[in-house]
């Protein structure tokens, strides 16, 4: 059984457990996901006991070549194609993922009787398996790589966005499709700003730097930040580093199975809390990472979920001091049963 029409009997397998007769999806991530096939334009339809894709003409022939678990057919209306099977079949809980649909789309979903059911799919993308895994390690290889490259030409009188497209352009050269999110380049007091613009504003001498990046390879993601000084640190740039840095490692060694997610949190948190910067973390510990550049599980104080072997999350704690600089060191990590694997090395 490939991986692909595993994932769609482990689909199966949580309709029954929810009580539902069918899924409908429309976003291309997640057909793609079930299927292997990433190109936009067809719908599809899951029962407990089959799958249907409803696609224009001009992909059935390029679809059915390559996925040959799904019944692929290419009717006037995609959405009529849809309802005349849940009618034919009749599928009476048949629902819909209001996460991953658009507005317009959920409500005609809902006109026609849909149910509302989130998070079906994103909870079986949590776990990483197979070739999968590869793959991040790649795209996180590839991004690791490209800042070792990068580094020593940002210099005095570098752009941040001159710096952003060189990333963009030498990881683009070692394969990846391009970046995973818009790249972020801070430098001095606007590395203070966890969600800096990247900007036309100039490297100066004596400042922090800060890079926020990753790309996206065989359409899987990375994340990685990475934070230094351009020239002599100051005392309080060392000082705020050596406590991101001992928060990071905090959290990398309690990364394992079976943790709650708020734990990792709390990993890192409570080391900068104990140093006296705790009102400067002001964002959430990290994040799961893999189709999506920020997917399930959060990493926050307030989230209830549990690391599971196969997860790939990335682990960010950071201290902003406004005005002055930001220190954020991140990894993405492969959740392992007693550890995890640092992917972004």
């Amino acid at each position: 059984m490939n991986i692909h029409s595993k994932r769609i009997k482990d689909l199966q397998k949580l309709l029954k457990r929810e009580k539902l007769d069918a899924l409908v999806l429309g976003r291309t991530l997640e057909t793609g996901f079930l299927t292997g096939f990433h190109l936009d334009g067809l719908l599809m339809l899951v029962s407990r006991s089959s799958a249907w894709a409803f696609m224009p003409k001009m992909l059935l022939a390029d679809f059915s070549s390559k996925v040959d678990f799904v019944r692929a057919s290419s009717p006037d209306s995609l959405l009529d194609g849809v309802a005349a099977a849940v009618k034919e079949n009749k599928l009476k809980r048949t629902a819909f993922e209001p996460e991953t649909e658009s507005y317009l789309r959920g409500n005609l979903w809902k006109k026609r009787g849909f149910l509302e059911h989130k998070g079906l799919t994103a909870s079986l993308r949590c776990v990483k398996e197979g070739e999968e895994i590869e793959t991040i390690r790649k795209s996180c290889r590839i991004a690791a790589k490209a800042i070792r490259l990068v580094r020593p030409h940002i210099k005095t009188g570098r752009t941040e966005r001159s710096v952003a497209l060189e990333l963009e352009h030498v990881m683009q050269a070692m394969g990846a499709k391009g970046p995973s999110f818009n790249l972020i380049v801070g430098f001095g007091p606007n590395s203070a700003l966890p969600h800096h613009e990247t900007s036309e504003r100039r490297l100066k001498n004596n400042e922090a730097v800060l890079v926020d990046f990753g790309c996206v390879y065989k359409n899987y993601c990375s994340d990685i930040t990475r934070t230094w000084f351009h020239g002599r640190p100051t005392e309080e740039f060392r000082k705020v580093y050596a406590i991101v840095a001992g928060s990071h490692k905090a959290g990398l060694a309690a990364v394992k199975a079976g943790l709650k997610t708020r734990a990792l949190d709390a990993a890192c948190r409570d080391h900068i809390a104990a140093a006296g910067y705790g009102q400067y973390f002001i964002h959430s510990t990290g994040h799961g990472v893999g189709l999506e550049i920020h997917e399930a599980p959060s990493i926050s104080t307030k989230s209830e979920e549990s690391l599971k072997e196969g997860m790939t999350v990335t682990v960010e704690p950071g201290i902003y001091l406004p005005g002055k600089f930001g220190v954020r060191i991140e990894d993405s990590v492969l959740v392992k049963k007693n550890g995890c694997e640092i992917l972004t090395k």
